[in-house]
Order: C-alpha cells, then sequence, then structure tokens
C-alpha cells in the first residue's frame, strides 16, 4: 500500500511539472520536509502587492504533499488569483535536521493567464529553519524563478525573493504558517500569506506525535 501511494505520489509530482504559469511561486515554507506517509495541505489567502505602479492583487495559494522520506517530499501547487492560475509542483530535500534544518526545493509551474500569453517557470529555493520553542518555528531563504512567456521571443525574466516566517504549531499536525516574500528585482512583487497546514497520516507506521 505504502508503495502504491509513494507511485502515486510520484506520479502527481510529473504531472503537475508538466500540465499547463506570469506569476511567481508562493508558499516557499520552512525546511521541515513532510513525515514519510503522510499526506500534507497547505491553504492560505495571499496578499501579493504591485510594483511599480502595478495593482495589489488578493487570491488564494494551495498545496498537496506527500512524504516519500522523512528527508524528501513532493507536492503540487496552485494559485488562484483575478486574471491567471498557478499550477506546478515541487520537490524538497532536507540535508540537515534538528534544532536548525535547512533544505533544497526544486519545481516548476505554469501560469495560465488571462488576455495575454501564458508562461512557464523554474522555482528554485533554499530554507533554513530555527525551532525557538517545541512548537514554534521560525524559517527564511531565498527563491528564485526563471520565467519564460509562450510563443514570444527573447521572453525570458528572472525573479528573485527573500522569504520569511513563522510557523506555529498550533495542534498535533496541525499548524499556522505566516510567510512573507520581499521582491528584490522589479519582476518580483512582494506578497504576504497567512495560512493552515494540516498533515494525515496513511498507514499505520505513519502515526507518530509531533517530536
Amino acid at each position: 500500500m505504502r508503495k502504491l501511494l509513494s507511485a502515486a505520489a510520484v506520479a502527481l509530482f510529473v504531472v503537475v511539472l508538466v500540465a499547463p504559469a506570469q506569476a511567481q511561486n508562493f508558499q516557499n515554507g520552512s525546511a521541515e520536509t513532510i513525515w514519510q506517509g503522510n499526506l500534507r495541505l497547505d491553504a492560505s489567502p495571499v496578499w501579493l502587492i504591485g510594483k511599480d505602479g502595478g495593482p495589489d492583487r488578493t487570491g488564494g495559494a494551495f498545496r498537496l504533499g506527500y512524504g516519500l522520506t522523512d528527508a524528501f517530499d513532493v507536492e503540487a501547487k496552485t494559485g488562484f488569483f483575478n486574471g491567471f492560475t498557478l499550477i506546478g509542483g515541487d520537490a524538497r530535500y532536507r540535508f540537515l535536521t534538528g534544532q536548525t534544518s535547512m533544505a533544497l526545493t526544486a519545481g516548476g509551474h505554469q501560469a495560465l493567464v488571462r488576455n495575454a500569453p501564458d508562461s512557464t517557470a523554474l522555482d528554485l529555493a533554499a530554507q533554513v529553519s530555527r525551532r525557538v520553542r517545541p512548537r514554534l518555528e521560525i524559517f527564511a531563504g531565498p527563491a528564485f524563478s526563471y520565467e519564460t512567456a509562450h510563443g514570444v521571443a527573447d521572453s525570458g525574466f528572472t525573479r528573485w525573493y527573500a522569504v520569511p516566517g513563522v510557523r506555529w504549531g498550533i495542534a498535533d499536525r496541525f499548524d499556522l504558517l505566516v510567510e512573507g516574500g520581499v521582491g528584490l528585482n522589479h519582476n518580483s512583487p512582494s506578497y504576504v500569506t497567512v495560512g493552515i497546514t494540516a498533515s494525515v497520516p496513511v498507514s499505520d507506521a505513519a502515526k507518530r506525535e509531533r517530536p
């Protein structure tokens, strides 16, 4: 059963990467990966702050992920805004654990844009987390995207962000996540999200309490 679920999660990750995002990635998250054998849902409203006179936008971002091991997970991601929709996926590897954790994330997304060409982006990020209380974690890291518009020659551009945040464990397997993306170039409008994450074990072996 676990092998079947693992294969399904990998298949979902591959599908969302190649599925049909002019908009940046959201919900960079902390360095903590999803526990092995667990499904996790992240959901949050997003306030996208217009840059260089551009309009502010509000929308929602969602992730659904699965822990293949305690140090490696895959996630499908999507976002909905007035004028565009995002769809994509990520894989995250945690290479340091303890009171301080570090992880790397790689993936991609596409933007389905109303009244403009759609676009495709490569997403890369790094996260450093520090547990300051048993259920309180602060994190920060850079995020990078390289994006191109479909059918438009020489349309490639980059987005750079510094992403600080806080994760608070309200209950076992249920967290409050507050995150801000600070745009570091003119293509990168800043954003703020405040949302929840909930994990569900999908096998008896995956059932354990937060350390």
